[in-house]
């Protein structure tokens, strides 16, 4: 039965494949009415966010951490220039090109994905770490319950479970 089901899967085209977040296609859409609507927004979230896409160019693995991590981080870095504009500028060409220019914001959002990398790369030895620590700690416990069991038991627990493993 779970033959047909994989062959059924197979010739209607589903591989088993999760749709996760925007597809380009959607995300194309978007930036071209973008584009169209608001264009100073449109430069200062295409310049400020060209550390998401290079992240996302090159990141081919399944979960794309590398784009989340500076993604999220980056936009962070560019949101507030980007409702700065909105509030102040009045979606102005001149108010963005201003911000754009101005070193110190250019700083804040680069700096912000260049925390997002830092991020990326940084996590996996502190989360490994964590799991040796721990599992290092259970086996101190794990150690700690079998001292008292012997205790209660006697030496004659640990001959009888070696009968009957063999």
């Amino acid at each position: 039965m779970a033959k047909k089901k994989d062959k059924s899967a197979a010739k209607s085209g589903q591989k088993g494949k999760k749709s996760g977040g925007l597809s380009f296609l959607a995300i194309l859409v978007m930036a071209v009415l973008l584009f169209m609507v608001a264009l100073p927004t449109f430069i200062t979230l295409g310049v400020g966010l060209l550390p998401s896409v290079l992240a996302f160019l090159f990141d081919r693995h399944h979960g794309r951490y590398l784009v989340r991590c500076v993604f999220g981080l980056n936009f962070s870095g560019v949101a507030p220039y980007v409702m700065e504009l909105w509030r102040d500028g009045g979606q102005s060409m001149a108010m963005a090109t201003h911000q754009l220019l101005d070193p110190m914001t250019m700083t804040i959002m680069y700096g912000a994905a260049g925390l997002g990398w830092l991020m990326y790369l940084a996590m996996p030895p502190i989360v490994a770490n964590v799991l040796s620590l721990t599992a290092q700690r259970r086996t101190v416990e794990l150690r700690e319950q079998q001292r008292d069991l012997i205790r209660i038991w006697g030496d004659n627990l640990i001959s009888e479970i070696e009968k009957g493993s063999r």
